[in-house]
């Protein structure tokens, strides 16, 4: 057996040769020390390469600088829109104010007019009658006029009517 010591032999080959194996064991471990260490390495490596790709991909200071340029021309526009946004609200109050007063306007002049119309149809027919000799009319400003019906027929009836050239249609 290699660790028994044999009889005839020359213990400094002996020693010389568990020297050998003892630096043996220690070459094999210091071995597989460099290739354990050498596999660290490898795995430094691959993360040093993965990081400097992600720190290449990532914004300088001039994209910062501009990023800040951006911010603040979007909290300009933001402040210019929301002034266009109450300016807008105010004219459309504008509008509905002016329609309002218009559309009140037109209810005023119809009705008016209405009045109008009706005071000249009771003046005309006023006239008429006194014209006719009519004496029992009686007007009043808010209320309607009190005729007979039978004056009213013979106002109607004694009116002369005229054609489109002027001529009296009797």
């Amino acid at each position: 057996h290699r660790g028994r010591r044999r009889g005839g032999s020359d213990p400094a080959t002996f020693e010389l040769i568990q020297k050998i194996q003892t630096l043996q064991r220690r070459l094999i471990a210091k071995t597989e020390e460099v290739v354990e260490k050498g596999l660290v390495i490898q795995e430094k490596e691959k993360l040093y390469s993965e990081l400097k790709a992600i720190l290449a991909r990532q914004p300088g200071p001039e994209v910062a600088e501009q990023l800040t340029v951006y911010q603040q021309n979007l909290k300009k526009k933001t402040i210019q829109m929301k002034a266009m946004a109450s300016e807008l609200n105010m004219y459309q109050a504008q509008v509905n104010e002016s329609k309002y007063e218009q559309e009140r306007l037109s209810r005023e002049l119809t009705e008016m007019k209405r009045k109008y119309y009706l005071q000249k149809r009771k003046e005309k027919l006023v006239e008429d009658m006194e014209y006719e000799g009519g004496g029992n009319v009686s007007v009043s400003k808010s209320g309607p006029i009190s005729i007979h019906h039978e004056q009213i027929t013979a106002a109607k009836n004694a009116r002369i009517r005229y054609t489109g050239g002027g001529y009296a249609i009797n």
